[in-house]
């Protein structure tokens, strides 16, 4: 059955002699064509999307003939339509690998052993660590549940910047939105997919993003004070090797703001989900993840 509104030119530009059968729609022009998945970018400017598509194909370089761990193909492109066709990844992402009650020490594991081989892909670096420019990604007054804990944890967050600032750190291609829905497990396998943000940057911005989206979707948040349990900081750095730890739970508590931010103050607007984001976030304040006297 043809999806409402699915881009049949666009289609037909990369697959000129095959009608679409079998879609499903995967999210905003996202979908699924049989065993392909095919996405849109309408209002990339040419530069960006050109971006995009080198981005796919660095990934596929990087990860290419490791045992076990993989990334998305990039199997087609049309630059007038701004269109992909990729490989369809099977599995559970890890985000549903934690539903369905696997460890999340054996999540970040097998996370770290994919994120391991894709920052040693290229040549690293060594930088000087701006702290301040992820600040300024947050918004300072939203109109967000729970508003006044919401900035004495900006104002923590930046007590932390300003202590971090100028530290040596190692810099990397990063995926650049390294959650667990963009990491499918399959038996014997991890698989990396939507790859438009990888960059140059810390590694630890993918660590950290990495450890709080654990955060954001364990189905039980840990008893423990502080940002993560040391068993899960430990099972990721048994695998991935060497990391700050201090500069990548300055960005796990970066990204938990940013989702703290988009959960709406009314209640008519929060709904269920961003109830349970609230509870979690309420959680993790009272282990103390942004520190201290954040209740108060």
């Amino acid at each position: 059955m043809l999806v409402e509104d699915f881009p049949l030119e666009a289609w037909y530009a990369l697959n000129p002699d095959e009608p679409p059968a079998d879609i499903e729609l995967f999210g905003p022009a996202i979908w699924r064509v049989g065993d392909r998945v095919f996405k849109r970018f309408p209002d990339a400017p040419l530069s960006r999307f050109r971006r995009i598509v080198r981005a796919h194909r660095q990934a596929g370089r990087l990860l290419r003939d490791v045992p076990g761990l993989d990334a998305q193909k990039l199997l087609r492109f049309d630059e007038d339509h701004r269109a992909l066709l990729l490989s369809l990844v099977s599995g559970r992402s890890g985000r549903m690998e934690l539903l369905a009650g696997a460890a999340p020490e054996e999540v970040l594991s097998r996370a770290a052993d994919w994120l391991r081989v894709l920052h040693a892909g290229r040549e690293t670096s060594t930088a000087t660590f701006d702290a301040k420019a992820p600040l300024e990604r947050l918004d300072p007054a939203p109109d967000c549940v729970d508003e006044v804990m919401y900035k004495r944890a900006v104002v923590a967050l930046q007590e932390e910047a300003a202590r971090l600032q100028g530290r040596a750190v190692t810099r990397a291609v990063l995926h650049g939105d390294m959650t667990l829905a963009n990491l499918l497990f399959s038996p014997g396998a991890v698989t990396g997919i939507d790859f438009e943000n990888l960059a140059q940057h810390a590694v630890a911005r993918d660590v950290g993003e990495l450890w709080a989206d654990t955060l954001l979707h364990v189905p039980a948040m840990p008893k423990v004070w502080g940002l993560v349990p040391l068993a899960w900081e430990e099972a990721f750095v048994t695998r991935y090797g060497n990391c700050d730890v201090e500069v990548c739970a300055f960005f796990a508590r970066h990204r938990m703001l940013l989702a703290w931010a988009g959960i709406p103050a009314a209640d008519m607007k929060r709904g269920p989900s961003g109830d349970r984001k609230r509870a979690r976030l309420h959680k993790f304040i009272g282990n103390g993840g942004f520190g201290v006297g954040i209740l108060d």
